[in-house]
């Protein structure tokens, strides 16, 4: 990363699955939910990683995802979710297992808020992710205690109610985090739709991914709301696209097909149909990588260098030419992998080592 100058790791350190994180506060979470014992994240293990990133001025932005994609949380505290395991798991979330936070519960509440900042303690970082996005209606709307809570006993439609109680409580999160000293970061969907933000410090920089953000005026929207924003664009900037669905269906592609090539990655205009106040909100972009179908047997290649490409177009402005950056990707990629990292080859080396003959004239 910091050959990329790159300087924020995005740290996506549980979900649904597993939670790895050993908080002191809480250590009955990895002890219960984690894979293995072994495949643990302890207090030395947080400070190497945190120090190591620091010496090469790349800060780490930790996530703890509310209220979903905590469905490992009920290997210890199945009190604290709806929908916890259920069957078919389709129905309550996109990936299994089901499961997330009782966000109206004051009990559940509580025990979050403490969890968040149990966490803010172990990263010296001054920001804080809280995830917020996908959140799966339908869990909420099986869940008893939920579902009434909602709708005070019935007295209310769950489907008007819904986005007042979770606005709410993601409203608390943030809270949480500002009193901290820290400033929350979220995804975009916690900001847009029916969703509201609170009191007039409640400023999260918020990470658009969604597709056709541009096109579609849906970054605008949120810009238009005053808040920084971290382009995040799975059309563009994803790196494990392309790769097949890992949840078998029959079919061959997956959601966010096809493959995103470096020059398409390299094509991507952060400022696109933005006024000039809208895109002095974007403080940055962010290459994601998912780890369903990514191990360090295939990092190096999935990565790189692909995401150089991209932290070009973020440093030095897009409108960039493709045969132009080509050389200076393919010199960067020798340099790294003298270095002992593995990078996907962009061009037989014949062309590498003659820019530009093998070009072709454009269609």
């Amino acid at each position: 990363m910091s050959y990329a100058k790159m300087n924020m790791f995005h740290w996506h350190i549980v979900d649904s699955q597993s939670f790895p994180l050993v908080v002191p506060q809480f250590p009955e979470l990895a002890v219960d939910a984690a894979y293995a014992p072994e495949l643990i994240y302890n207090s030395s293990d947080v400070q190497e990683i945190t120090d190591f990133a620091a010496r090469l001025g790349i800060d780490i932005l930790v996530k703890i995802d509310t209220p979903g994609h905590t469905g490992a949380i009920g290997a210890s505290h199945p009190e604290h979710l709806a929908c916890y395991r259920k069957q078919p798991w389709y129905t309550y979330t996109l990936e299994p297992p089901a499961g997330q936070l009782r966000f109206v519960n004051s009990t559940t509440v509580d025990f979050t808020e403490r969890l968040v900042n149990s966490v803010t303690d172990i990263f010296p970082s001054t920001y804080f992710h809280l995830g917020g996005n996908k959140v799966n209606e339908a869990c909420y709307h099986d869940d008893t205690e939920t579902h009434d809570a909602v709708t005070n006993h019935g007295a209310l439609e769950i489907e008007t109610a819904f986005p007042g109680a979770l606005s709410t409580f993601l409203q608390t999160m943030r809270g949480a985090i500002r009193a901290a000293g820290k400033t929350p970061v979220v995804w975009d969907d916690s900001v847009s739709g029916n969703l509201t933000l609170g009191p007039d410090d409640d400023k999260p920089i918020v990470m658009v991914w969604h597709m056709n953000a541009t096109d579609s005026g849906f970054v605008a929207s949120i810009a238009d709301k005053g808040l920084r924003i971290i382009r995040a664009d799975a059309d563009y900037l994803y790196l494990d696209c392309g790769g097949g669905d890992w949840m078998i269906n029959g079919e061959a592609t997956s959601w966010c097909d096809p493959f995103k090539t470096w020059q398409r990655k390299y094509s991507f205009d952060p400022k696109a149909g933005l006024s000039e106040e809208q895109a002095a909100l974007i403080v940055g972009g962010q290459q994601l990588l998912w780890s369903e179908q990514s191990s360090p047997p295939n990092l190096d290649t999935i990565v790189w260098p692909r995401a150089a490409a991209s932290a070009e177009v973020f440093w030095t402005g897009a409108g960039g030419n493709v045969s132009d950056a080509l050389p200076r990707l393919q010199e960067w990629a020798y340099r790294i992998g003298k270095r002992g990292i593995s990078p996907i080859p962009l061009q037989p080396m014949w062309c590498a080592l003659r820019p530009g003959e093998c070009d072709l004239p454009p269609s």
